[in-house]
């Protein structure tokens, strides 16, 4: 057997050990491998949406967090990072197009899927109507596809809150958290996952006064 085939398979095994790290993957994908038929099974693609509230006034208080949109200057830096970041050739990401007054929550693209630079109930309805569709098709790949949406909102008074160097008084915090990954539904051969954080901060009145954590989001893309 060649040194080529030999690394081959090494690369192969370990880019599958990673992908079942966070419970994907099932088996290495030799050069000899080839790709099955898997019919369309909801059971491996899951959505889990939580918005904790304890009473409507803090119901209303999630949907104005996930209401609020991100600034054109973020999306915009979110984009000239992910170009000065991205690899020499490897840059195959589709910018968003930044157009004010439109609802674009997200700075590009990759593997046909959007990257958000905001967590907002448009990205939570896209990533859930991109879930329940793949649980719909049956696909050709070496090994069994998933996908999954995890997705948490919860708000808090804080009669002082501290924020990096800024200090609040009195205002309610709106904490938003999503988890994405899809494995080999997207293409035959590669998995992303992502972890997105956003924080939203409503005065007494339900204004939105300040936010934290929209822009670049690291997606891990790894092939096997």
């Amino acid at each position: 057997m060649s040194i080529f085939h030999n690394l081959f398979r090494s690369v192969c095994l370990l880019a599958a050990l990673a992908l079942s790290s966070f419970g994907t993957a099932s088996a290495a994908v030799t050069p000899d491998s080839k790709p099955k038929d898997w019919p369309a099974n909801p059971a491996q693609h899951k959505v889990r949406i939580h918005r904790e509230a304890a009473d409507a006034k803090q119901t209303a208080m999630i949907a104005i967090a996930e209401a609020a949109q991100p600034s054109q200057e973020s999306l915009r830096n979110a984009t000239e990072a992910a170009e000065r970041n991205a690899p020499l050739g490897l840059n195959q990401s589709k910018k968003a197009p930044l157009h004010a007054g439109e609802k674009v929550w997200w700075y590009k693209e990759q593997l046909g899927i959007r990257i958000p630079s905001a967590i907002t109930a448009d990205a939570v309805a896209y990533y859930s109507d991109l879930v329940e569709k793949y649980g719909k098709q049956p696909l050709k790949r070496y090994t069994q596809p998933s996908s999954h949406l995890d997705y948490h909102a919860s708000v808090k008074f804080h009669q002082e809150f501290k924020l990096g160097d800024k200090t609040f008084t009195g205002v309610n915090v709106v904490s938003l958290k999503l988890t994405f990954a899809q494995n080999f539904v997207a293409t035959q051969t590669e998995g992303m996952q992502f972890q997105k954080e956003r924080t939203v901060i409503l005065d007494a009145a339900g204004k939105v006064i300040h936010i934290s954590g929209d822009g670049p989001t690291e997606a891990l893309i790894l092939a096997i």
